[in-house]
């Protein structure tokens, strides 16, 4: 009897020592898993400001501060204006001949050299975005202080605009060129993204 006790003993105890091994195996990769979550959890926090940053690139942004308070304009309306025409490529070009971050045509940086005394390349980077922040500005004071309608002309241009104000259409909600209304919501999109993202002066 001895023997037999003895034996199923050893065999319970086998049997215990394999569920515990087993629950061992199930538990250490669950416990790996957990680490590497808490580890990462600082990155996790931080992706949807990376992610966004990602999808919002800023660069060029000395200049564009340079430009925003030569012209007296918010940085981010700039860089929001940057971020539409171009996505940040100073060699970005148009069907049209637009040329640059923001998008400047050739007999539009012949009347902002003439007006405001800007010289040099169009394309250069430094002086695109001069002659775009200049551009905008002026449109801005041209319709009383609205950028809106100025956002709206620096798309369709002054013509276009001037004509649906005398047809009494309400901007951007009545303007008739899908494109121009997407324009005008798009960069005020880009502009609060940039602001929450990287501060009032694009310096965060």
């Amino acid at each position: 009897m001895g023997v037999v006790g003895t034996g199923t003993r050893a065999k319970k105890g086998k049997r215990y020592y394999g569920r515990s091994r087993e629950r061992r195996r199930r538990v250490v990769p669950w416990l790996i898993l957990l680490s590497i979550l808490l580890l990462a959890l600082p990155l996790l926090l931080r992706a949807p400001g990376v992610v966004q940053k990602a999808l919002h690139p800023l660069r060029y942004e000395e200049e564009i501060r340079a430009a925003a308070a030569e012209q007296g304009l918010e940085p981010t309306l700039v860089a929001g204006v940057v971020y539409v025409e171009s996505r940040y490529d100073p060699d970005a070009q148009s069907s049209q001949g637009a040329y640059g971050l923001m998008q400047v045509l050739p007999d539009t940086a012949a009347f902002i050299s003439s007006r405001s005394g800007i010289t040099g390349d169009h394309r250069e980077p430094a002086t695109n975005v001069r002659m775009g922040a200049w551009y905008l500005n002026y449109l801005r004071g041209r319709y009383d202080g609205d950028e809106t309608l100025a956002l709206a002309a620096y798309n369709s241009g002054e013509g276009q605009v001037d004509s649906w104000l005398a047809e009494g259409r309400s901007i951007p909600e009545e303007i008739p060129f899908q494109e121009t209304r997407e324009y005008v919501t798009s960069v005020s999109e880009a502009r609060n993204a940039y602001a929450e993202l990287y501060g009032p002066d694009l310096t965060g």
